[in-house]
């Protein structure tokens, strides 16, 4: 459909919360010839007290240039002047909201109501259908926030379910677009070897990885027991604790000292820039996404799968769809179930290798070019 104008709304880097998903996002629409993309974002995001998950801003990052779109970053969260402005001055026929955080609602819903006066089609896209750390206002939020939505967004069929059942949507109205993968902006091709070298492993060591924000449903006090049970047959065990906690980190702290794991974990408690998220995901021999419970797909999932990793999950949300084999996926909060797991792959090297390729596969069904396809064919539909 020539012509068809789409308004983004999202947030680009250097601010780092969803960034990487609109960046990528943004970007495929751009490389098509039958939309015309605005961009509408944040100039000032939220307050930092708002967000645990460590820095708002990533002084490393530098915002991508998006030669073929029209870049607003004129939102802030303090002046409801800058929502008016942006709601009175919208360009699109669509207008196509990324939904993540409950910080951004009220400038949401000004912007998206001057958008339904003014007879814009809205598309959001719900990261998150069931809250992560459910609360009374956070669905409602989510409630609220839906309300000015003519077409839906998720990333798993459990999404789906979930919008149809709690929230009373018409199936024809929701539609599964997969989350694409995370390309880290400084990609390197570093080996094994290499990734261990700049973090100080050594090579005999048996790398577990657990990337991303510290949230207390990612089930690291599970992982923690599984590990207790792991090192007992492999005594070279290393878990990477990687990512910002979210909650105390005191009582993981008493759980490994109890257990006496000091010597088989290693925790970098903070914001990982994007120049040194590849020697993580390099140095390890499995990523685990231990959650327990979820009902989207897992940005930390969509850096393994490019990397080429083996993943053991969870049976939650969209994670099972990330492997193969169901050996490798395991009941969440069932700690001898997730170190039988972990324990299959470091052992049997075909299984790993079967595994590291599947997550290849993945990598290359979910490229953003095919994402921008199912995406404007949404927009096509309004």
């Amino acid at each position: 459909m020539p012509g068809l104008t789409v308004t983004l709304i999202a947030t680009l880097p250097p601010i780092t919360p969803h960034s990487p998903y609109a960046s990528q996002l943004l970007a495929a629409l751009c490389r098509r010839d039958d939309t015309e993309m605005e961009f509408l974002g944040f100039r000032r995001l939220y307050p930092q007290w708002l967000y645990p998950g460590g820095r708002l801003i990533d002084p490393t990052a530098k915002t991508p240039e998006f030669p073929k779109a029209k870049v607003r970053n004129t939102l802030t969260w303090y002046n409801p002047l800058t929502w008016i402005w942006a709601g009175v001055t919208i360009r699109g026929r669509v207008v196509h909201a990324q939904w993540w955080s409950y910080a951004v609602a009220s400038a949401y819903a000004v912007v998206l109501s001057l958008a339904k006066i003014r007879r814009k089609r809205v598309v959001v896209t719900m990261h998150n259908v069931a809250p992560h750390e459910g609360s009374w206002w956070s669905k409602w939020l989510n409630r609220f926030i839906l309300r000015f939505a003519d077409h839906v967004i998720v990333h798993s069929s459990q999404n789906r379910e979930s919008l149809v059942d709690q929230f009373g949507w018409d199936p024809r109205d929701v539609t599964v677009i997969p989350h694409g993968i995370l390309e880290p902006f400084a990609k390197q091709g570093l080996s094994k070897a290499a990734g261990r070298q700049l973090l100080g492993i050594g090579e005999d060591r048996r790398v577990l990885l657990l990337f991303g924000n510290l949230r207390p449903y990612k089930g690291l006090d599970t992982l923690l027991r599984s590990l207790d049970i792991v090192r007992r047959e492999e005594p070279s065990v290393l878990l990477m604790v990687t990512g910002k906690p979210w909650t105390e980190w005191r009582p993981y702290e008493e759980l490994i000292e109890r257990l006496g794991l000091a010597q088989h974990v290693r925790a970098k408690l903070d914001y990982v820039p994007d120049d040194e998220v590849e020697a993580y995901f390099a140095a390890a021999d499995l990523v685990v996404l231990p959650y327990t419970h979820f009902d989207a797909q897992s940005g930390a999932a969509m850096l393994a799968l490019p990397f080429g990793k083996a993943v053991v999950v969870t049976n939650v949300g969209g994670l099972p769809e990330l492997v193969d084999d169901g050996r490798v996926v395991v009941p969440p909060r069932d700690a001898e179930r997730l170190a039988e797991a972990i324990l299959s792959v470091l052992r049997d090297a075909k299984l790993r290798r079967q595994l590291e390729e599947y997550s290849l596969k993945q990598s290359a069904s979910l490229s953003w070019d095919r994402i921008g396809e199912e995406t404007v064919r949404v927009y096509r539909r309004l």
